[in-house]
């Protein structure tokens, strides 16, 4: 009851996040599509699926080089790391930061968006793939943790030095993902989605990602074993996902067909 009357004060001392209280009231009200039953569907769908991050990426027409995938600077990853040991408050962990960078670069990505911020992992991974790309940017939507007292952390794994392509909109998915992409002329060459896990989050976010994708570009989705959101979106779209592994979760990516 403690913990509940600490959210309910979190969000009634910030007007601009009531309406997403109010939607995440309304889905508890709502039949649920992330229970254990649907959660082992999703893992089992994924593994069958799963592969090496350099197959996963030739699945999706990225072909690594013949020296290897392009690698996050380690001296740049060691920086990061000490940025975030110092920070006060703890959150997620990095996600597929391999992945992420090798995208970007052989994709030739130039307009980036990512939901989900946290510490910045993610988002150090897209910058530096970006940097000396004078078109690039990168905009990232992340709500504040309710109580945790972390507004003043997030992002703090990315240097001053990679921020002046990125901007940080700090609202939830429903009302930052569309202020996000016009931050980008709406429309991109790669999405990450890595912030609301939920089945009715998800299916509400990918719809959209999807629209302003450009023809060409790569959608990759983190956690995909915790739902079947992605699974069925992608048999909606009538298209083969790769599924690579990390951190011993399942990732996603979805490359849209060219025109």
């Amino acid at each position: 009851m403690i913990e509940k009357i600490r959210t309910l004060a979190w969000f009634a001392a910030r007007p601009a996040f009531w309406a997403h209280a109010a939607a995440l009231a309304a889905r508890r009200l709502a039949p649920s599509r992330d229970t254990k039953a649907h959660r082992a569907e999703a893992t089992a769908w994924a593994a069958a699926r799963a592969r090496p991050l350099a197959e996963a990426l030739a699945a999706m027409g990225l072909d690594p080089p013949s020296d290897g995938l392009p690698a996050l600077p380690a001296p740049l990853l060691a920086e990061a790391s000490a940025r975030a040991e110092a920070a006060q408050v703890r959150m997620g962990g990095p996600g597929d930061l391999d992945l992420l960078y090798a995208a970007v670069c052989l994709l030739g990505a130039r307009r980036v968006v990512e939901t989900g911020v946290a510490y910045g992992w993610s988002s150090l991974a897209i910058l530096a793939a970006l940097e000396g790309c004078d078109d690039a940017a990168l905009a990232s939507v992340d709500m504040p943790y309710p109580k945790m007292g972390n507004e003043a952390f997030v992002g703090i794994a990315v240097p001053e030095r990679l921020r002046a392509r990125w901007t940080l909109v700090r609202r939830p998915d429903r009302y930052g993902l569309d202020s996000a992409l016009r931050v980008l002329g709406g429309t991109v060459d790669l999405a990450h989605y890595d912030s609301d896990k939920s089945w009715q989050g998800r299916t509400w976010a990918f719809p959209r990602i999807w629209a302003a994708l450009a023809p060409g570009g790569l959608f990759i989705c983190d956690d995909i074993q915790d739902n079947l959101a992605f699974a069925e979106f992608a048999g909606s779209l009538g298209l083969s996902a790769a599924v690579t592994s990390a951190h011993g979760k399942y990732v996603g990516l979805l490359r849209k067909p060219a025109a």
